[in-house]
């Protein structure tokens, strides 16, 4: 059979404490083949799940007509505050072995088909997620420095439109924290000890978007090295991250 959908990814599903079974409408030739991701949205942090520790999995009995199926959590309800994305994590093997001579059944040219077709998707969904050049642009393509040289500093663009590294007013980056507080487009105040009394103010971002100082929050100090950011509106993306600077 063919696969007719592009499809590779089912969700993200946000958890809201009832719900604990959630579905996905890609073909897969086993359960193990799914991938099943946990994001904490306050913290930016992702836990890939594992088969029947955190989840088990009923698929469609004909994956070919009706491809997919759900998972179900083992520990029960996803929790407010998370989401939860499915896919594939095929193997990049192939297991077919023809022999001279000898006979086989269509179905199993159509299988390994399918399996190189989802490979396909998976590096396409992948590549989807990354920095892209346009295809007309003909600037040479961007390569990170080694470690050493980025510590501290600042990704952007030059006038020529190329990757370069600059050291941020204030000096370089000192540290990189993750505010606590809900991110629930309630909560307006986040706490983070990053800064000193004499440090700049910071950059912050919010679910990675640059967030500005003045029209989207302030900086206040709660004493004993503790700060809070109050934000205009509440966010509704996290983490809410903290660059402070040397």
């Amino acid at each position: 059979m063919t696969i007719s959908s592009t499809t590779r990814v089912a969700g993200p599903f946000t958890g809201n404490g009832s719900t604990a079974t959630f579905p996905f409408t890609f073909k897969v030739f086993a359960a193990e083949d799914l991938a099943v991701v946990l994001l904490a949205v306050a913290t930016g942090a992702t836990t890939t799940l594992a088969l029947t520790t955190d989840y088990t999995v009923a698929l469609n009995d004909d994956q070919d007509s009706s491809p997919g199926g759900s998972i179900t959590l083992t520990a029960g309800n996803l929790a407010v505050g998370s989401t939860l994305t499915l896919t594939t994590d095929i193997e990049e093997l192939q297991g077919l072995d023809l022999t001279n001579a000898g006979g086989f059944y269509p179905d199993v040219i159509n299988a390994a088909l399918d399996r190189l077709t989802i490979l396909v998707q998976q590096i396409a969904t992948q590549a989807a997620r990354a920095l892209q050049l346009p295809l007309s642009d003909t600037t040479a393509a961007p390569e990170l420095p080694p470690a050493a040289q980025r510590a501290g500093k600042l990704l952007m663009f030059d006038a020529a439109g190329n990757l370069t590294l600059v050291v941020p007013i204030g000096g370089a980056v000192s540290s990189v924290q993750a505010a606590t507080g809900d991110v629930d487009g309630a909560n307006k105040n986040f706490n983070f000890t990053a800064l000193t009394a004499d440090t700049p103010v910071p950059m912050v971002f919010a679910g990675g978007v640059f967030q500005t100082p003045g029209a989207d929050y302030t900086v206040n100090s709660l004493g004993g090295g503790a700060w809070q950011l109050a934000f205009t509106a509440a966010p509704t993306q996290g983490p809410i991250t903290v660059l402070a600077f040397a």
